[in-house]
């Protein structure tokens, strides 16, 4: 599929062949960034306010102001969402804090930049939707929350990229992190969800160390609604290893189910409640865009 064509760099839409960044830009120098993913359906985006308020917090977490509103972000993205003639689509808004050396303090540095990229996105598989995928437990733990808190989403992804390029199994679709106590936090790409023996769905809370994903929030409020009475609580690798199911969410994935976990399958990959969840996510999609 061939990749957009053009490219937002502050407020001008540039061809993406073109597009660049000074090399003393701090977000390529240190990665010193936040950024936001989520999709477009039917070229309007999901969850658009959630995303940017999550930047906003990111951004606050590092100490980087944001010159531009919610407004002014919503007008720009829906011009170079336009100008490639998205549908299906990948969105990323990254906003790094501009160019300066690291020895400069805040008061020293200028505007920071803001980055949009609108890219064609081919979604998973629906086979891959009703077998699930396998994954495996990192050997890396995640981030000490107090060091680099992983709630930041920041340009800084090297905890879970070298979680990635450690694991084990080459048919492994993704890889979960244990935080500093050893519980099961989240994915390196992806929060987790699982349904218990006793059939109780739970999932990692915010305070073992993980990202306060968009869907995992839109899942609990939709798993809420179903009567499912979701818990978040503190989650060991034996208890998802002896879930009835369990699976991964996230904008691009939506609700995708696990098959195995280091190669020991679960009870019921993709089961009755995996199915449930994820249809009634796609519903809310539908229903919020009008599709």
């Amino acid at each position: 599929m061939a990749g957009a064509a053009f490219v937002l760099i502050g407020d001008r839409l540039l061809p993406a062949g073109e597009a660049c960044l000074p090399v003393s830009d701090r977000g390529f120098l240190f990665g010193d960034a936040v950024y936001e993913t989520l999709r477009a359906y039917a070229g309007r985006p999901f969850q658009l306010d959630a995303h940017l308020e999550r930047l906003a917090r990111s951004a606050a977490a590092i100490y980087l102001e944001l010159p531009w509103s919610a407004a002014t972000l919503t007008e720009r993205l829906g011009g170079l969402l336009a100008a490639n003639r998205i549908d299906a689509g990948r969105i990323r808004i990254t906003v790094t804090r501009g160019p300066g050396d690291v020895r400069r303090r805040l008061d020293q540095l200028g505007p920071p930049t803001l980055v949009m990229t609108a890219d064609p996105f081919t979604p998973l598989e629906e086979a891959r939707y009703a077998r699930g995928v396998p994954v495996e437990i990192a050997r890396r733990p995640r981030n000490l929350p107090g060091a680099l808190d992983p709630a930041i989403k920041s340009g800084n992804l090297l905890n879970t990229l070298l979680a990635r390029f450690e694991m084990r199994d080459a048919e492994s679709f993704e890889v979960l992190m244990l935080n500093h106590r050893g519980e099961l936090g989240e994915a390196s790409l992806a929060n987790l969800f699982l349904v218990d023996a006793a059939g109780r769905l739970r999932t990692p809370p915010l305070g073992s160390g993980i990202l306060p994903g968009i869907t995992r929030a839109l899942v609990l409020e939709l798993a809420a609604a179903e009567g499912l009475d979701p818990d978040e609580g503190p989650v060991l690798p034996e208890a998802l290893l002896a879930a009835r199911e369990a699976f991964l969410t996230a904008s691009t994935l939506e609700v995708l189910a696990i098959s195995h976990v280091d190669g020991t399958p679960l009870a019921a990959a993709a089961g009755p409640v995996t199915r449930r969840l994820l249809a009634r996510y796609r519903e809310r999609v539908a229903a919020e865009l009008h599709l």
